[in-house]
């Protein structure tokens, strides 16, 4: 994966000084992750390989990874490293995104996609994958070859609804539509795109801050 072209014209600097420096644009924000997006670059490892591996890897802080992670048998410890793969890659970039801009006082609207794309065959089993909610987001579901269900167009009519109300006014929420909060440091509120809609404290924040203490060098 690379990383964006530093051209000192569109991106005069790396994100992170951009950051670093308060040189970003102050807009308003919308992201968020899918709940199934988790990445693995070479096989799952069973329970006590996995183990070993988080052992190797972060030492005395391995214990309370296993807490956020756990290992208890084969099945939870992949799920575990599916769960891990998904925070590294995708979540704690955002999770960092959207409190660093909510801390400065920015509007930001979080989301997590968490409906199990309907699919036949081989693809019924990757849940909410990498890319599962872009059909959603723009209403697009009938053109995709996928059984889809009553839900997943009422999904679509919400979440692209959402969407084009934010690019119209930097805020998601309108007419006949579930409450989304702005999200903020303290509540963690973000919007849970699934079987229903709704907005929830965002579940896993204890994990996602670890993980960006550790990835951050904190």
């Amino acid at each position: 994966m690379r990383s964006p072209i530093v051209d000192g014209y569109v991106l005069p600097e790396s994100l992170s000084e951009i950051f670093k420096q308060n040189k970003e644009n102050a807009i308003a924000l919308l992201t968020g992750w899918n709940e199934d997006e988790g990445l693995m670059f070479g096989p799952i490892k069973n329970a006590a390989d996995f183990r070993k591996q988080v052992a190797q890897q972060y030492g005395a802080d391995s214990t309370l990874l296993l807490r956020y992670y756990p290992s208890g048998d084969d099945q939870q410890a992949a799920a575990s490293q599916l769960n891990l793969s998904r925070d590294m890659i995708f979540g704690v970039q955002n999770y960092a995104w959207a409190n660093i801009n909510s801390a400065k006082g920015r509007k930001t609207f979080v989301y997590r996609f968490t409906r199990k794309v309907p699919g036949t065959g081989e693809y019924a089993k990757y849940g909410a994958f990498h890319t599962g909610e872009v059909p959603y987001a723009y209403d697009n579901l009938k053109f995709v070859n996928r059984p889809w269900e009553t839900v997943d167009n009422k999904l679509a009519a919400v979440m692209s609804s959402f969407f084009a109300n934010f690019i119209k006014a930097g805020n998601p929420n309108g007419d006949n539509l579930p409450q989304w909060p702005a999200y903020n440091n303290t509540d963690k509120e973000v919007m849970l795109f699934g079987d229903t809609q709704e907005a929830k404290p965002i579940p896993d924040k204890d994990a996602l801050d670890f993980m960006y203490k550790k990835m951050s060098g904190q």
